[in-house]
């Protein structure tokens, strides 16, 4: 080895040393203070170390977020519970108010509770007047039409109808008799008999039967016989007891108890109707009413029926006022109302204007 090279050799081994005293290293702490995916540290990826950049997936750049609505633009959520100052909301928040005020009758509470009171009754008053408007000479709503308010014309509709019936009565009694259980010892009997006499001046034919063997003393029947079994037959529990028998023998009851004179008619002629051997126009005959086979059958018509129509909620029954509660929006309402549409005393009373006083007076005309 030449002298110039040697000298070369020491040199490089003189900087390397006082380069790695310098700075405090040496080749093991040279190799440790490599980062982890240091090629020492990544053995096995061998000699094929290259990482093709083409290969890497590239992540997405970040898109924009489109820019959000003005919170103006949002509707106004619409709360639960029934539309102010409808009637389901009166019917609800009336007993509110007025628990409010009993339970702390301050001014405020007081007089919201009389407030939405007045309201209800004035809502009610035009609700009235509206219907007698739509009724007034309508003939499927009128029914002074059917049946007349004046006394003297109510008096000659019921003779009217009187006369039909005991007609009608007179053509049953011509294909049904009636039996009449009683007792000599029943005073329900005796109330009865004179009753069932009636019928029997009528034409119709009476087989007064005496479960007991004993007989009436308010009325004495042309056919009176004692019972022999019939009681039993048709299941007879009560005295008075009445049966209607048409010709071909078919039993039908008309009541085990006391039955009125005009109720006892009326059942006879039901009872009839329903065997066919009357016709529902001479039924329709017998009802107090004035022309009753020319009326309306809302029953079994399909009827054009007027109605009111709604009007938006007027304040404490003034028209000019109508019109306060017409212009409030969704989202003016939601700030008067609750989750459950109740309107805080303060808020109704202010939605009025100006408060009134205790002695009954106002401050000024009510604001708009």
């Amino acid at each position: 080895m030449s002298k110039v090279l040697y000298r070369t050799l020491i040199a490089a081994c003189v900087c390397s040393c006082a380069w790695q005293s310098a700075f405090g290293l040496t080749a093991t702490d040279h190799i440790k203070s490599q980062p982890r995916n240091a090629f020492y540290n990544n053995g096995a990826e061998g000699w094929y170390w290259y990482d093709d950049p083409a290969a890497q997936k590239l992540a997405p750049e970040p898109q924009p977020e489109p820019p959000k609505k003005a919170d103006s633009a949002k509707p106004a959520p619409v709360k639960a519970g029934p539309e102010p100052f409808s009637l389901k909301w009166v019917q609800e928040m009336l007993p509110k108010y007025q628990e409010l005020a009993w339970n702390d009758p301050t001014q405020e509470n007081v007089q919201a509770y009389f407030l939405v009171q007045r309201f209800a009754m004035d809502r009610a008053n035009k609700f009235s007047d509206v219907a007698q408007q739509v009724v007034v000479g309508n003939a499927l709503l009128d029914e002074t039409m059917r049946r007349p308010l004046a006394t003297f014309a109510n008096m000659q509709v019921d003779r009217v109808a009187a006369q039909n019936t005991d007609t009608l009565l007179k053509k049953v009694a011509e294909k049904a008799g009636i039996f009449f259980f009683f007792k000599s010892d029943c005073r329900f009997c005796e109330a009865q008999a004179p009753l069932v006499g009636h019928l029997e001046d009528l034409g119709f034919n009476i087989l007064a039967v005496s479960i007991d063997g004993g007989n009436l003393q308010t009325r004495q029947f042309k056919d009176t016989r004692v019972d022999s079994g019939q009681a039993e037959t048709l299941g007879v529990t009560a005295t008075p007891s009445l049966f209607l028998m048409n010709e071909e023998g078919t039993f039908t009851a008309l009541g085990q108890t006391v039955l009125s004179y005009s109720e006892l008619r009326r059942r006879i002629l039901l009872v009839a109707a329903r065997e066919g051997w009357i016709k529902e126009e001479e039924l329709k005959e017998t009802q107090p009413l004035i022309n009753p086979n020319n009326q309306f059958d809302l029953s079994e018509e399909m009827p054009k029926l007027l109605r009111a129509a709604a009007e938006p909620a007027s304040l404490v029954g003034r028209d000019d006022h109508i019109e306060v509660a017409k212009q409030l929006t969704q989202s003016q309402i939601n700030d008067l109302v609750d989750e459950n549409n109740f309107i805080s005393p303060d808020k109704l009373i202010g939605m009025f204007g100006k408060k009134a006083k205790t002695s009954g007076q106002t401050e000024g005309d009510i604001e708009q």
